[in-house]
């Protein structure tokens, strides 16, 4: 697992999250703790992206940050299967959200649903380690696979 990756993730404290259901695809921006490269996310459950993992548990995410310098740009984008965090497993989690973010009130998590994204897919995107600007508009981000589940061996 790429560190760089790891300490990025770690760093900022959004995400845009794309889930799909019955009436058709949703993003929405939501604050979250990783562990290693799983990512833990919190919503209510009658939100339309806790409706959506409940009909598809397949989601997409992306960890972005603007800078006006292309050549600075860095995110990490992901697909893998969300799951509800159950039992002792929140406490931990419930935790990890008080370290990352020591401003947010303490309390019953009864309210909400916490939901763990294991990824099958994650890249990192760093251009600060140089980029191709010769080409087409814009340059190549530079992207690098940390997790590829997907792509058959050898291919």
């Amino acid at each position: 697992m790429d560190q760089d990756a790891l300490d990025y993730m770690a760093s900022q404290k959004t995400l845009t999250l794309a889930t799909s259901g019955m009436d058709g695809p949703w993003a929405a921006t939501l604050t979250y703790v990783n562990d290693e490269t799983d990512v833990v996310v919190w919503t209510r459950p009658n939100s339309n992206t806790a409706r959506h993992i409940d009909q598809n548990s397949t989601v997409a995410f992306a960890i972005d940050e603007y800078t006006e310098d292309w050549r600075e740009t860095k995110g990490v984008q992901a697909r893998g299967e969300c799951s509800v965090v159950q039992g002792e497993a929140i406490a931990r989690v419930a935790d990890l959200f008080g370290q990352k973010f020591p401003n947010l009130r303490p309390g019953s998590t009864s309210a909400v649903m916490f939901y763990r994204i294991t990824p099958r897919v994650l890249e990192y995107i760093d251009n600060s380690r140089g980029v191709d600007e010769a080409g087409d508009f814009g340059a190549e981000y530079r992207r690098q696979s940390v997790i590829d589940l997907e792509t058959p061996q050898g291919a």
